[in-house]
This record gives structure tokens, sequence and C-alpha cells, in this order.
């Protein structure tokens, strides 16, 4: 069954009608993009055979299965150049994120990548934004517990200029200021006030600041 979290994900891919899912796992996100989203062709990539066993089990009960093709390989390794208008790399850590992007992303600038890190988003936005990658749009959702954050990317067309914070919670997050997003520094502001050491207090402090604009700016 598939998750909210790649529902949600499926739902951006438009109006790209081509699409490479980096991690494809069991190609749940590939069938959501074609049945709802009219999708037209996919490529589904994973770097360990079982996985994309799973993905080509399931999408072979699908009429649209001779519009996908199947790639045992390493991150964006072998799409070709133009393949796929938009790219997914979802449910890994920010830093493994990074070092993919740094592999491939010259050969896919012109595509549109939604990306969802677990973890280390500071990271990935630091290097978005080194690579002249613009992030258009922030989302953030809540599912089992966990707070997810998904970013789309595109090459930018004028230079950018993000502040430090908006690498760290997100240029578009503090700006849009969906209510999930302001429940989800709540939280992590009280996780630090428990916690009270020293090391974590530029953390409050940072929270805080934005959490004061938030509740200025309503």
């Amino acid at each position: 069954m598939i998750s909210e979290r790649l529902k949600f994900i499926a739902s951006l891919i438009p109006p790209a009608k081509t699409l490479a899912d980096v991690g494809c796992d069991h190609g749940l996100l590939i069938i959501e993009a074609f049945e709802k989203y009219g999708l037209e062709y996919a490529v589904a990539i994973d770097n360990k055979e079982q996985p994309l066993k799973s993905a080509h089990e399931n999408i072979k009960k699908h009429p649209f299965f001779p519009k996908v093709r199947f790639s045992l390989s390493d991150g964006l390794a072998d799409l070709k150049e133009g393949e796929a208008e938009a790219i997914v790399i979802a449910g890994i850590g920010g830093i493994l994120m990074t070092e993919i992007l740094k592999k491939g992303l010259e050969r896919h600038r012109k595509a549109k990548f939604i990306l969802q890190a677990n973890r280390n988003l500071f990271e990935l936005r630091k290097f978005l934004y080194d690579a002249r990658m613009e992030i258009a749009s922030e989302k953030i959702i809540f599912e089992d517990g966990q707070y997810y954050e998904i970013i789309v990317s595109r090459a930018a067309r004028k230079p950018l200029n993000y502040t430090e914070e908006d690498l760290i919670f997100g240029p578009v997050l503090r700006r849009e200021r969906h209510p999930l997003f302001i429940r989800k520094l709540e939280e992590e502001l009280k996780r630090y006030q428990e916690i009270g050491y020293e090391n974590v207090r530029e953390k409050i402090e940072r929270i805080k600041e934005q959490l004061y604009e938030n509740q200025n700016d309503r």
C-alpha cells in the first residue's frame, strides 16, 4: 500500500510526463504517477537487486509496464540526458542525496528535482544553493509520527540570495508559514529546551526567532 508521503510526492510530478525514480523500492510511486498524473514514461532505478525486482513484479501487472525501463545502477549514473523531465530522490539522508547529485546533476540540469531527505536538510539545501539550483517549492507533511520536508528544485534563472536561516529552515517554508512547519518548530524547541545543554543554545535561539517572526506576521 502506498504511503501518504509517496502520494504527495507523486502529486508534485506534473506537468512532467517522464520520470526517473532513484531508489524506486517497490515501484509504488511510478504506479501512482501513471495512474493519476498522466505519466508517459519512467525509469525505475535502484542499486539493489531485490527492490528493483519487487518494482518489476509490481509494475508488470499494469498496462503501462512497457513504458518503464528498469535500471540496476547507482544514483543518476545510468540515466540518459533528457530521459526524464522529473527526477525523484526520496527516503534517504541528505548527505547521500548530495553525493548522488554531485555525480549527476550537471547532465540533468534541465530536469525538475523532487527531493525528500530524511535528515541533513541543511547540507542538501547548501549544496543546491552552491550548485545554482533554485528551491522553487517546499512542502511539509506529517505521517506516522514523522515530519517530511519535500523540496522541488530546478536550475536557477537568476542569482540566488539564500540566508543561513533559509538553508536551515527552508526559504519557502519560512515564507509560507504552513501550520505543520510551525508545529514542527514548536516541538523542536520543546525538545531542545528539555535537553538543556549549552551546545543546543544556538539552536534554541534560532528556532525562537523563526517562531517569533511567524507569530508577528499572522
